[in-house]
């Protein structure tokens, strides 16, 4: 009988917390004090005409039954954590456009265990780690992030007139990207002489949404819509 009158305590908890919550969150959400919550800044550049709902997909459930679960985790009464409104945004909500089968840096392939102590440095597992949403930029990330993986790199019969292992050892980590197609959909071939390469302004102006310093043609183009 304990027990019962326990369980039933623990529905009348979470029943009465769940409408205080709502309430609450239904007053402040017209209150004017989640506006800059609701407006995370300008979409990067590219996305100018998706909509919202091609990134951030409804989470299941009506928000009392998200409420529910969420008082009802709380109360260690559920092993899973709820979430409201809308889901996180994945890798997925953005392979759904981007994914590529000559990708020579997808995403997937950092979860590899060879890769555990870069993970460490960068994110590089996650599309959001240099392509951070509403911000207005094209690449949010810096143009030396090639270091944490390459830096013991070393190439037999290098093709380049400054062999990359002495690029690296004057720590010249600019000239990754002023050579190489990072996602490889250019159609594009890498300059032999490093005085070919893309000068790091450029590559600052392309990483801040403006020009293009690579060819135009594209092996691929991304989806326009993901409904």
């Amino acid at each position: 009988m304990k027990i019962w009158e326990k369980h039933r305590k623990r529905q009348w908890i979470g029943f009465y917390s769940g409408g205080y919550l709502a309430a609450f969150l239904t007053v402040i959400s017209f209150s004017g004090l989640f506006m800059d919550f609701n407006e995370k800044g300008p979409m990067n550049v590219g996305h100018e005409n998706i909509s919202c709902d091609d990134c951030h997909q409804k989470a299941p459930g009506t928000l009392r039954q998200q409420l529910q679960a969420k008082v009802s985790y709380l109360l260690e009464a559920r092993q899973t954590d709820a979430v409201f409104g809308h889901l996180p945004v994945s890798n997925q909500d953005c392979l759904f456009c981007h994914e590529r089968a000559n990708d020579p840096h997808p995403v997937y392939r950092f979860i590899e265990p060879r890769f555990v102590e870069k993970r460490k440095k960068i994110k590089a597992q996650y599309c959001s780690t240099c392509h951070k949403e509403h911000t207005g930029l094209r690449i949010t990330n810096d143009t030396q992030f090639c270091q944490y993986c390459h830096e013991k790199l070393s190439i037999k019969k290098d093709p380049i007139d400054i062999p990359h292992t002495q690029l690296i050892k004057d720590k010249k980590w600019t000239s990754c990207l002023g050579c190489h197609d990072y996602h490889g959909n250019h159609i594009y071939t890498s300059p032999h002489k490093t005085s070919d390469m893309i000068p790091e302004e450029e590559l600052i102006r392309y990483f801040k949404g403006l020009s293009s310093p690579y060819p135009k043609e594209k092996k691929n183009e991304p989806l326009k819509r993901r409904h």
